[in-house]
């Protein structure tokens, strides 16, 4: 009945391009076509660059890649702002099979996407993970399955936005935990946005400490700094 109701809406009112306020290309993904190609490509370079300059950055991962620069107050800005802070969980899903298909050009399929977990605090104040949703469309395009078992977060912590490197860095180095018995594999960790790669890197080290043979790395977007 849900469905019928919302398609019946985009028909009554078609959902609106997030970049221009055009028609979107679908009720799922919020952007037209011409916007969706005028999104700028992440250079590989720039995102390894980035992860370098931490303290634990070189060596966890295989390889770390970012779909598209995020620009503040760009289109990929609203995007992602409208998929994290606005309600909308169900944008995450194909803007991941388009993480997916971009890892897939040029990359191994890992044995399952691992999405980068919120502490249970923030997840029942948000009412789901927007990276779990980016995992699970991910995991689609690639034909494995998404694992948001495979790491948690259980320790609080507080924004990072505001922080720079460093605090970010302690502020994430120890919020994570990954069960030995399952982490063995090669994975895939998803996120939304790579600001300075605190985040990530603490993630994967976890992952890699509990055991895991391989890791790579994939954002919807890169923070220009």
């Amino acid at each position: 009945m849900r469905d019928c109701a919302r398609g019946l809406l985009d028909v009554l009112y078609p959902p609106r391009c997030l970049g221009c306020g055009g028609r979107a290309e679908s009720p799922r993904l919020p952007l037209c076509p011409t916007c969706l190609r005028s999104l700028e490509r992440a250079p590989e370079m720039e995102v390894a660059a980035r992860l370098d300059r931490l303290p634990a950055g070189k060596g966890v991962f295989e390889g770390a890649f970012a779909l598209w620069i995020f620009d503040k107050g760009g289109t990929l800005q609203a995007v992602q702002h409208a998929l994290k802070y606005q309600n909308r969980p169900h944008y995450g899903v194909p803007l991941g099979r388009l993480m997916g298909e971009a890892f897939a050009e040029r990359h191994p399929i890992p044995e399952g996407v691992v999405p980068v977990p919120l502490h249970r605090t923030r997840r029942l104040e948000r009412g789901y993970n927007q990276s779990a949703t980016l995992a699970e469309g991910a995991g689609e395009a690639l034909g494995c399955s998404d694992r948001p078992d495979l790491l948690t977060r259980p320790h609080p912590t507080r924004s990072q936005t505001g922080l720079d490197r460093e605090a970010r860095w302690r502020n994430v180095r120890d919020a994570f935990a990954a069960d030995p018995a399952a982490a063995h594999g090669h994975w895939l960790l998803v996120d939304d946005v790579l600001t300075t790669g605190s985040t990530a890197v603490a993630a994967g080290e976890t992952l890699a400490e509990a055991g895991a043979e391989a890791l790579y790395l994939m954002t919807l977007g890169l923070a220009r700094q």
